[in-house]
């Protein structure tokens, strides 16, 4: 039996060398061994820049060549379905970018391909392998502020290039789909629960025609609320903070694998649990790869993806009829 995974990127997009390579090159299981691009002289420049041994001028010819066992699919929002589809039907695992799709039914179809042909298939949300988040995930279970009255999460930077990928109407871009639904994932993984409605006012700033600010609600089971936003029109920020009866929970940065957990309990002083976690995208590999090797289930399959995908869907159509609407429960 094999003991790494060898992947290919699927494009050239910058996060596959600016965190994936990183994030393989210190796991003990995965390897990046192919790049590939619409282009093959950007794919050439592109391998020999990250030291990667093969580049291939095609998608489709990555996917078919026996060098490689999985795939990580980088490309914008919209072409996710088309070739995490095509990568499953040449039986190569994938690990694919956030978010999963552009819609309900292109995930149903992307779990359904990956079934079909047995293969993994996870949609790389990266700071729930944090030590922080997890933390805070079992603080809230183990009921030590109480009951969650609401929380907040939120995530912005500034993009000043409206030809930006990131605001197309036809890649599936928009403020949301590209750094909100972080923050949709951070409140459902803090909550060990989904949310049952969503309420939500969208921004479009300079004719662009995609959200560049997201303001939404989403409301849990137990009544709390989390306020959850997005936007590519401010100053970076990345916050975290849940608030019980009993007290809350606050990060200085809700995904950084440095930032302290402070805990505040009712009018006490605030304890700081400082940690620093592994780089969550080599944890992420060493999970993913090690299902793979091992046939080992993902901690987070499909459904988790569609879940998330739920939510992120519930808010724009929140937006768009101005008034509350119900998350599909998958």
């Amino acid at each position: 039996m094999p003991d790494t995974v060898r992947y290919g990127l699927i494009s050239t997009a910058r996060i596959g060398f600016t965190a994936h390579v990183p994030g393989a090159k210190t796991s003990a299981n995965s390897e990046i061994v192919a790049v590939s691009s619409r282009n093959l002289a950007t794919a050439e420049a592109a391998a020999k820049e990250h030291g990667i041994p093969l580049a291939f001028g095609s998608y489709q010819e990555m996917i078919d060549s026996d060098e490689i066992d999985a795939v990580i699919n980088t490309l914008p929002n919209s072409m996710h379905h088309e070739w995490t589809i095509k990568a499953a039907e040449a039986e190569k695992h994938i690990l694919c970018e956030k978010p999963l799709s552009a819609t309900m039914a292109e995930a149903r179809e992307m779990k359904a391909a990956a079934e079909a042909n047995n293969v993994v298939l996870v949609e790389a949300f990266t700071p729930r392998w944090n030590k922080q988040m997890r933390t805070v995930r079992k603080l809230i279970a183990d009921g030590e502020i109480g009951d969650i009255i609401r929380l907040e999460a939120g995530l912005s930077f500034f993009i000043d290039d409206p030809a930006n990928i990131r605001l197309s109407k036809e890649l599936a871009g928009g403020s949301l789909m590209d750094a909100g639904c972080y923050a949709v994932y951070a409140v459902r993984y803090a909550m060990s629960a989904e949310p049952v409605s969503a309420m939500a006012i969208d921004r479009k700033s300079n004719g662009i025609p995609v959200d560049t600010t997201m303001s939404g609600f989403l409301q849990f089971p137990n009544g709390g609320v989390a306020y959850v936003w997005s936007s590519t029109e401010g100053p970076r920020q990345r916050v975290f903070q849940a608030i019980g009866a009993k007290g809350m929970i606050s990060l200085g940065d809700g995904f950084d694998e440095k930032t302290p957990v402070t805990v505040t309990r009712d009018d006490g002083d605030p304890e700081v649990m400082e940690m620093t976690s592994t780089n969550r995208f080599q944890v992420q590999f060493d999970e993913f790869s090690e299902c793979v090797l091992t046939g080992k289930k993902p901690e987070f399959p499909p459904d988790d993806a569609l879940r998330n995908m739920a939510s992120v869907l519930a808010l724009y159509e929140a937006a768009e009829k101005g008034s509350a609407v119900a998350v599909e429960q998958i």
